[in-house]
Order: C-alpha cells, then sequence, then structure tokens
C-alpha cells in the first residue's frame, strides 16, 4: 500500500507592523469618511450651541490690623501678659485663616456666595429695553418651575462656570467667569467681588465688634485687680512702717509692689487695645485690592475655529485609523480562523434577527 503524503496547508503569514499599516492605507475612504463626520459635527456644534464668552477677574485679600495684633502683642516684655494674650487667642502668628487666598478660593465656590450671586439683579441681554433688569438665576435657561430647584440648579451651573485660582506666593486670586452674553459675564464677575467685599466687611466688622466686647470685660477685670494689687501694697506700707528692717517683710513688700506693677502693666495694654478695637469696628473694612476688574468682552471664547477645525480633523483621523486598524485585525483573525468568525457571525445575525420581531409575536 502506497504511503499517503499529507498536504500541507498554506502557510499563513503573521500580522506585522508594516501588514497591519497597509490594511489601514487599504481603508483610506474609512479614514477619509470618519474625518468628514467629526469636522461636520464640529461645526455644527459650533453653529447650534451658543457661543461662550469669559472674562477673568483677580484680587488680592489686605490683611486687617487685627491680624497684625499678635505681632504686636509678642513684642511684649512680661512674660506673664504674652502667656495671658496667648491665652486670649490675640497671639497667633501668620495671620488669619480667613486672610488666606485659599479661604478666598473656597469662599468663591460656597453655596451661600453662589446663591446671593443667583439673586443679583443685573441688565437683562434678552430684552431690547436698555436698563431692564433680571435676577440672574431668571437669566439663566434652568429647566425647572420650582423656585428651590432653580436656585440649587443655578449653583451647579455657577460652580461649574465659574473658577478659581489661588497663589499664596502672591496672596492673588483669580476668577474665571464664563457665560453665553457677554454682559452677563462681566457683570456676574464684578457682582462676584462685591459679594466678597460685602463679607470681608461684615466678617470683619463682627470679628472687631466681639473683641471690642471680650477686651472690654477683660479690661473692667483687670482694673479691679489692679485696684486690689493697690490697696493691698497700701495696706502693706501702711502697717509695716519698718518693712526694710525685716528680711520677710522685705520679701513681701517686693511681691507685692510686682504684683502691682504687673497689674497696673496688664491694665494699661488691655486699655490700650480696647481702644485699638474700638477703632477696628468702625475704620477697618479690611476691603480687598481689586488687581483686574471685569470687562465686557468683544470676541466668544468659544466657538474659535482656529483651534476647533485642525482639532476636529485630528480627531476624525484618529477615531478613522482605529477604526481601520481594528478592521484590520478582524480580518486578520478571521482568517486565522473561519470556523469562529462563522460562528461570530452567524450568532450576531441570529441577535439582530430576534430583536426585529416584534414583542406579541415572540409571545405568542
Amino acid at each position: 500500500m502506497p504511503d499517503v503524503v499529507p498536504i500541507a496547508e498554506p502557510s499563513l503569514e503573521p500580522l506585522t507592523l508594516a501588514l497591519w499599516t497597509a490594511g489601514v492605507l487599504n481603508r483610506w475612504r474609512t479614514v477619509i469618511v470618519s474625518t468628514i463626520c467629526v469636522l461636520v459635527l464640529a461645526l455644527l456644534s459650533a453653529v447650534i450651541l451658543p457661543p461662550v464668552y469669559r472674562v477673568t477677574v483677580s484680587f488680592a485679600p489686605n490683611p486687617s490690623s487685627s491680624s497684625k495684633l499678635g505681632g504686636a502683642i509678642s513684642s511684649l516684655s512680661s512674660g506673664a501678659l504674652s502667656s495671658l494674650a496667648g491665652g486670649m487667642g490675640l497671639g497667633s502668628v501668620g495671620g488669619e485663616p480667613t486672610e488666606s487666598p485659599e479661604f478666598y478660593a473656597e469662599l468663591m465656590q460656597s453655596r451661600e456666595l453662589l446663591t446671593r450671586l443667583l439673586l443679583t439683579k443685573m441688565p437683562d441681554p434678552r430684552k431690547d429695553v436698555r436698563g431692564d433688569s433680571a435676577r440672574l438665576v431668571d437669566i439663566m435657561k434652568l429647566r425647572s418651575t420650582d423656585p428651590a430647584r432653580r436656585i440649587e440648579l443655578g449653583v451647579k451651573e455657577l460652580g461649574k462656570s465659574m473658577t478659581t485660582e489661588s497663589n499664596v506666593r502672591t496672596n492673588l486670586i483669580k476668577v474665571t467667569v464664563e457665560n453665553r452674553y457677554p454682559t452677563v459675564a462681566s457683570r456676574e464677575a464684578n457682582a462676584a467681588l462685591a459679594l466678597v467685599n460685602s463679607f470681608n466687611l461684615e466678617q470683619r466688622t463682627s470679628r472687631a465688634r466681639a473683641k471690642r466686647i471680650y477686651l472690654e470685660g477683660r479690661t473692667a477685670q483687670a482694673k479691679t485687680d489692679l485696684g486690689t494689687a493697690q490697696a493691698r501694697y497700701r495696706d502693706f506700707l501702711s502697717s509695716n512702717r519698718q518693712w526694710r528692717l525685716s528680711p520677710t517683710l522685705s520679701s513681701d513688700e517686693e511681691t507685692l509692689r510686682r504684683n502691682e506693677d504687673v497689674a497696673s502693666e496688664l491694665y494699661l495694654s488691655l486699655e490700650k487695645q480696647v481702644e485699638s478695637a474700638k477703632l477696628d469696628e468702625f475704620n477697618d473694612a479690611a476691603l480687598i485690592t481689586v488687581v483686574d476688574s471685569a470687562v465686557t468682552p468683544i470676541k466668544p471664547y468659544w466657538p474659535r475655529f482656529s483651534l476647533l477645525i485642525p482639532g476636529a480633523m485630528l480627531l476624525g483621523i484618529f477615531i478613522g485609523i482605529t477604526i481601520a486598524g481594528v478592521a484590520t485585525v478582524y480580518t486578520d483573525w478571521s482568517r486565522r480562523e473561519p470556523m469562529a468568525a462563522r460562528k461570530l457571525a452567524s450568532a450576531i445575525r441570529r441577535r439582530k434577527a430576534r430583536s426585529d420581531v416584534p414583542p406579541v409575536a415572540r409571545r405568542a
């Protein structure tokens, strides 16, 4: 019986980078169609979607005189006074936390400030009547009729359209506002600065008032302690006229005199601080320093066709190459595994045929 010689199957060349590139180049029409589709969608979005205007403002918080009080108190020579000032909370070094740039960055995103900004009136760009104003929450297109829900949606929209950037080294805060109306964008940014300024005034005036009330109580107590120390020292001198002849009486006299000096120095220091707190309450507004205020932009920030068209073309080319590359890999796999490819195609056809059957006929 003659030997059976097996027929050798044709060898399949492995998929290399060169073959994959050739497959992608053979599908150049896919890349062109993908690029055209993405470019058309980008142009349609630029035409359909409203333009966006962007403004940027910057400011720096001014330190209040109360934040400088810690350095003045720390320079006092008496250790007792320094420890007392620390216990009073007046000897903190490094300034107030509410005067840091990070605090103002968080304040710009707070719900309270955004809610006040939504309720601020500004010129309505939707009407031709000059001087007509409306609240910002009414100018924004919010899909709700419930006032509370509109405020909630408005806070979310403002949080997205308003970004802040703080610089600890320069103590500068930059606020960027985006809006579809150029006049509203500038008014919104300036209104936000005004609200920050108002908060600054309210918060620091309230703090100065609380400090004044506290210092007045401490001054009254210090005055009483000074009177008591002076009375004890006076009674000691009137009762012990020959105290210099006795070491014990001399030590007592030194202790009483030192207590009187400490009480006198403490009372005078607190009295000066009370006067300073009274001035702070009425004069220390500690307003922010506006570095750049908002002006109405002329050119929209978006769409920018100089960036939109090249970006859309690059994205379309990338998507087209991806689709062509996947198709090349699938074709090579189908050539290597024809049975598996047929099973996959059959399963897809059955799935499609099953989805095309109406639900009523499927139940029957």
